[in-house]
């Protein structure tokens, strides 16, 4: 039976999670559809984004962000759980 993920892409999760951030993992083009479903599913409101942010929701004194480089995005923890999240549901991957 062949693995579901290489070792390469297991020590790259590793490296990851011990960092905190997650690098490159929200797809630019779907950030509005993302946007969108924390908003209808999930009650975030939505904030006008500064320079080198593609993503600001706040909810209950909590602000999630994703960060945008110009190259990749970047994000947190919880917004890591709530983008694979969204992919499961939303996207059916």
């Amino acid at each position: 039976m062949k693995a579901k993920f290489s070792s390469r892409a297991k020590r790259k999760m590793e490296r990851d999670a011990e960092r905190g951030v997650w690098i490159g993992l929200i797809e630019l083009p779907l950030i509005p559809a993302f946007g969108a479903w924390l908003t209808c599913r999930h009650g975030y409101l939505l904030q006008s984004p500064d320079a080198g942010e593609a993503l600001v929701a706040y909810r209950d004194g909590r602000t999630i962000r994703v960060i945008y480089d110009g190259r990749r995005t970047r994000c947190g923890r919880a917004v890591m759980a709530l983008w694979h999240t969204f992919e499961c549901f939303c996207l059916g991957r």
